[in-house]
């Protein structure tokens, strides 16, 4: 039995049909005779997921007098067919030699073949590549450099970092946005959420956005300007609302008295005890008790003048 020798064909592994016959203690021509029935069999059936070759394949070799003989290479299915029709000792020491070279190649694949590496996941790779910045930080990296470093270790993953140039600083987040906007939630704080909700029904294409690191949560997605001024027109076709609708519930929004939106110094402020919050009605109507847009305490997107 230790006689069987696979051989590999097509990306499959098969027994020479004649060392099956011997270890099986019958006439080679009796076993292709029984190997045709089989295949009759298979045939007959349509298998349509299971062909021929997943169990024999048609071979020939040459005898010592020179002749052509037809054979079949038996692959480990079709072993397990020829198993079955035998009785008694011969088909259990016949099954356990198949087996047992089936298996010893396997193995060896197995321990041949490239250990693949674990990857962090990549809350704790972020985590990893956020020490490096704040120590890139604390040491006044140009930024440029600090993309390029980026782009370095998240290519290599698949991820796609924006190239390191200047424009990267042209792109906002949606809580970079509420703030712009002045558009904040009941507890003062920058109305992302919101804002989000609203891109989404702006269908905006990929091109206008880039994903960026952003510590133990994954991804920070960021816009860029157009993104900004497309929310600011949604807000006001819709006239500046205090909700916005968002999978079966609502956001609600309000606005803060703050700089103008399209001041040239449009930096983000702080909020303090002094802010004022407004819902658009309420803006409307102060809006309406000034003859000039500056000295309405509302923020000039409630108004008609830009």
């Amino acid at each position: 039995m230790d006689e069987l020798t696979i051989i590999k064909r097509d990306n499959g592994a098969y027994i020479d049909s004649r060392e099956v016959a011997v270890a099986i203690g019958k006439e080679h021509c009796h076993l292709l005779r029984d190997i045709r029935g089989y295949c009759r069999i298979i045939e007959k059936n349509s298998l349509s997921k299971i062909g021929l070759p997943d169990f024999f394949i048609e071979s020939s070799y040459i005898s010592s007098r020179g002749k052509l003989h037809p054979c079949y290479l038996i692959s480990k299915m079709g072993c397990e067919i020829v198993a079955n029709k035998l009785t008694g000792e011969k088909g259990v020491l016949f099954t356990a030699a198949y087996v047992k070279k089936f298996n010893e190649m396997e193995t060896a694949e197995h321990e041949a073949a490239p250990k693949a590496t674990a990857r962090p996941r990549l809350g704790e790779f972020n985590s990893a590549v956020r020490n490096v910045l704040n120590g890139m930080n604390y040491c006044c990296v140009n930024p440029n450099r600090v993309m390029s470093f980026l782009s370095g270790v998240y290519k290599p993953l698949g991820i796609e970092v924006c190239e390191a140039d200047d424009y990267v600083d042209d792109f906002y987040s949606v809580t970079s946005i509420a703030r712009l906007l002045k558009v904040y939630s009941k507890n003062g704080r920058p109305h992302g959420h919101a804002i989000s909700s609203i891109i989404a029904k702006l269908n905006v294409p990929k091109s206008k956005v880039i994903v960026v690191p952003y510590g133990l949560v994954g991804m920070m997605v960021k816009y860029e300007w157009s993104v900004v001024q497309s929310v600011k027109n949604w807000l006001e076709e819709h006239g500046k609302p205090n909700e916005i609708p968002h999978y079966g519930f609502k956001y609600h929004i309000y606005y803060v008295r703050q700089l103008s939106f399209f001041d040239d110094d449009y930096d983000i402020i702080d909020l303090n005890d002094d802010d004022e919050f407004f819902t658009a009605e309420e803006l409307d109507e102060m809006c309406g008790q000034y003859d000039d847009c500056d000295e309405c305490p509302g923020v000039h997107l409630c108004c008609d003048d830009d």
